[in-house]
């Protein structure tokens, strides 16, 4: 299953937005509110969002200077969250967000849309780094 978020520009350079991105500290600004956020090692970090189970994260790899993946750790469903960044000039910044994970199609089916919500919401707050 693969999501993709919407496009948003930020008006900071690639390089800042790559290194924010790539500090599991950085991603608190970017949950929605209410959720609960701990940085976990050098390389991870845990949030729950509602009724959700906990979720924990770890930056697999970075890509510099244009994409960021982050996997997860310890749950049941092995997924990746994918930061691609794209200079549309010295000072401004293009952000997609692109979930992929191997769900069944019924948990594809239930999550499709939170998880497109989420994806949203992270977009949305990209501004905040």
């Amino acid at each position: 299953m693969e999501i993709n978020s919407s496009f948003t520009q930020i008006s900071q350079p690639i390089g800042a937005i790559f290194s924010s991105l790539s500090s599991p500290e950085n991603y608190k600004e970017l949950m929605p509110e209410g959720a609960t956020f701990s940085v976990e090692e050098n390389d991870s970090f845990r949030f729950k969002l509602g009724g959700m189970p906990e979720l924990s994260l770890r930056i697999k790899e970075c890509i510099a200077p244009d994409t960021i993946i982050l996997a997860s750790s310890g749950g049941k469903v092995e997924f990746e969250l994918i930061g691609l960044l794209e200079a549309m000039n010295e000072n401004q910044t293009q952000v997609q967000l692109q979930f992929k994970g191997n769900l069944n199609p019924m948990m594809a089916m239930m999550v499709k849309k939170p998880l497109t919500q989420f994806l949203e919401v992270l977009i949305g707050n990209m501004h905040k780094l």
